[in-house]
């Protein structure tokens, strides 16, 4: 049996389009534009890389399904909990599923304004840092250090006002933001990056 490549490129000339044909991730060429696909055990994502328009292909929408259940509420006061008894150093959080949610910290050096994982695992699909008193906003280091296919979160103000900032990584290719209700069940305390964006967008 052949293997798949690692990296596809599939033109779109209709909808819906075949499955996904790499171990890596694939180039889709549509009608808006150029996005990525990858799929994993549990996530599959077409994320927008390039819009544009080009006639005469199928639109093919950006697409994000999470194929566990949400993680449950209690994690997440969990992780705010850890974060703010680790401040003002920073914090690293990995997030696995094998027929639950499973939490757990790995090994790491921490400081006031960077953390850094010394090992990870392939079977981690959400990884999570905390920004103390920072806002919920991804630096450069990050852009760096975050180079598999993962969700990948930063959770900030976490004192004043906890804010929980996602997005969808796929081998340094892309990072697409996606709401934070896609992935968790939000306490209240705890607010979705993309929803204080938005309403900051409506009242500047």
């Amino acid at each position: 049996m052949n293997q798949p490549p690692l990296i596809n490129y599939l033109v779109a000339q209709k909808n819906p389009i075949p499955p996904c044909n790499s171990s890596l991730y694939e180039f889709i060429l549509a009608n808006n534009g150029v996005l990525i696909r990858g799929e994993r055990d549990g996530l599959s994502v077409i994320a927008p890389l390039v819009e544009c328009n080009i006639p005469g292909l199928a639109e093919i929408e950006p697409q994000f399904h999470l194929q566990y259940p949400l993680v449950p509420r209690k994690l997440l006061e969990e992780i705010l909990r850890l974060s703010q008894q680790a401040a003002p150093h920073e914090i690293l959080f990995h997030l696995s599923y094998e027929q639950t949610w499973k939490l757990s910290i790995p090994p790491q050096t921490r400081q006031e304004l960077s953390v850094t994982r010394l090992d990870s695992s392939p079977h981690i699909l959400i990884e999570i840092h905390s920004h103390h008193i920072l806002p919920a906003s991804f630096s450069d280091q990050d852009n760096s250090e975050e180079s598999g296919f993962k969700i990948y979160g930063v959770i900030g103000t976490i004192f004043s006002q906890p804010t929980l900032r996602l997005r969808v990584g796929i081998y340094h290719q892309v990072f697409w933001e996606i709401p934070a209700h896609f992935v968790f069940e939000m306490p209240r305390e705890i607010y979705d990056a993309t929803l204080v964006d938005y309403v900051r967008f409506l009242i500047p």
